[in-house]
């Protein structure tokens, strides 16, 4: 047991010196966001630039000159910090998918992993190890940014539903993100990051395309829609499972269950790849 934990302390800490830049990167995004959120009343820019809205679609005539510079005004700020917060929220989740580095991957295709696969241990249980090291990096990464997005003075139209949740939504998201990483460098992938992020894209793509209308009696689309959800990433899944920790929402249990899935889907995913790797660790 000793030298299980041993593995997963070094593995943290190798984790935290590789990304530990990145990670800081991330950080300042966050704070850049909650600097501009505090220094600009956001959320009432965004009501202000609705009721201009409503009273020129209520009364038909051109707005005023005064209205359309404040309008402006509020757009330009609404707009820069919008950009902001994506920017944030893309490299959270850029960086979940870069934490496990490649880990099994790469030192394949170096040949480092004869060295760990000499040892008593197996090299799935090794690798595992490392992995549990990578993942509480991760989380405790995490778990920062989402605390830091958590104290920004976001509009109504961006603001989670609590901030438990919305600290919880960001670990959730990013430590499947580093699952996924982990299980595609497992299969002995090169690139698994990039492999990582382009899935997740195309999943919220293709879960935006069947949300449009034209499709919504479609019966291809219905057979998507009931499948889509254990093949693609969960990102509403998520969002639906942390909405329960709103006092006036009730638990998701079938959302947590998904959740679960997910993670075991691709744990299991990894750890066939180690289980073949075993086998033949060199690529011949």
């Amino acid at each position: 047991m000793s030298g299980s934990m041993e593995i997963v302390k070094a593995s943290f800490r190798h984790a935290v010196r590789r990304k530990w830049k990145f990670a800081l990167v991330v950080l300042l995004l966050g704070a850049g966001v909650v600097v501009l959120s505090h220094a600009y009343d956001l959320a009432g820019t965004f009501e202000r630039i609705q009721v201009v809205s409503e009273q020129i679609e209520s009364e038909g005539t051109e707005p005023s000159e005064e209205q359309v510079r404040a309008m402006a005004r509020g757009a330009g700020m609404f707009a820069l910090f919008s950009l902001l917060n994506l920017a944030f929220g893309f490299c959270t989740m850029l960086f979940a998918f870069l934490m496990p580095g490649g880990i099994v991957a790469d030192e394949r295709r170096s040949g480092a992993i004869m060295l760990w696969a000499q040892h008593p241990m197996p090299l799935r249980s090794f690798y595992l190890q490392r992995y549990a090291g990578v993942q509480v990096a991760t989380l405790a990464a995490l778990a920062i940014f989402g605390l830091t997005g958590a104290v920004a003075a976001l509009p109504p139209a961006m603001a989670s539903a609590t901030v438990p949740g919305g600290v919880a939504s960001i670990c959730l998201t990013g430590m499947l993100a580093c699952a996924i990483s982990f299980a595609i460098s497992a299969l002995g992938i090169r690139r698994a990051a990039l492999i990582g992020l382009l899935y997740y894209l195309l999943s919220g793509a293709v879960a935006a395309l069947l949300q449009n209308p034209v499709l919504e009696t479609s019966t291809a689309a219905e057979s998507v829609r009931a499948f889509l959800p254990f093949v693609a990433f969960p990102s509403g899944v998520v969002n639906d499972l942390v909405a329960g920790f709103g006092s006036e929402v009730g638990w998701d249990w079938e959302a947590t269950g998904l959740t679960a899935y997910h993670f075991v889907l691709w744990t299991g995913i990894a750890w066939l790849g180690l289980r073949r790797l075993e086998r033949r660790p060199l690529k011949l």
